[in-house]
């Protein structure tokens, strides 16, 4: 259990140091439009999913901001010790959270049904 608490505690402060690194650090107009949702962590540490959205939901939009995310990836590990002391900074893989995109069409379909059924 412990080591769940301490991964958690571990994922959410690295979401936080990516975000103020894309924010601050980095001179990547684009990326500034990302929001980095969730970080998860493989259980030896070694490894961190960051899950993030976009303002531009288009998928080229999209497409674009995770071509700069990898290309910026070692640029972002590098500066991660600057604002979190880890003993290994983790290999950092980038991923678009599809799970609003999900959302907004299960809404529809629900709507479609609803005004199906009141016609």
């Amino acid at each position: 259990m412990t080591g769940s608490k301490r991964l958690n505690r571990i994922s959410s402060e690295l979401k936080k140091t990516i975000s103020k690194i894309i924010f601050y650090d980095l001179n990547v107009e684009e990326l500034k439009l990302a929001s980095i949702n969730h970080v998860k962590m493989s259980p030896d540490l070694s490894v961190a999913s960051v899950y993030f959205t976009a303002i531009k939901t288009e998928k080229n939009g999209i497409e674009e901001i995770d071509r700069l995310f990898r290309l910026n990836n070692k640029s972002i590990r590098m500066k991660i010790p600057k604002y979190l002391s880890l003993r290994i900074v983790p290999e950092i893989r980038f991923f678009y959270d599809d799970t609003l995109d999900n959302v907004y069409k299960i809404e529809e379909l629900l709507n479609s049904i609803k005004k199906d059924n009141d016609d």
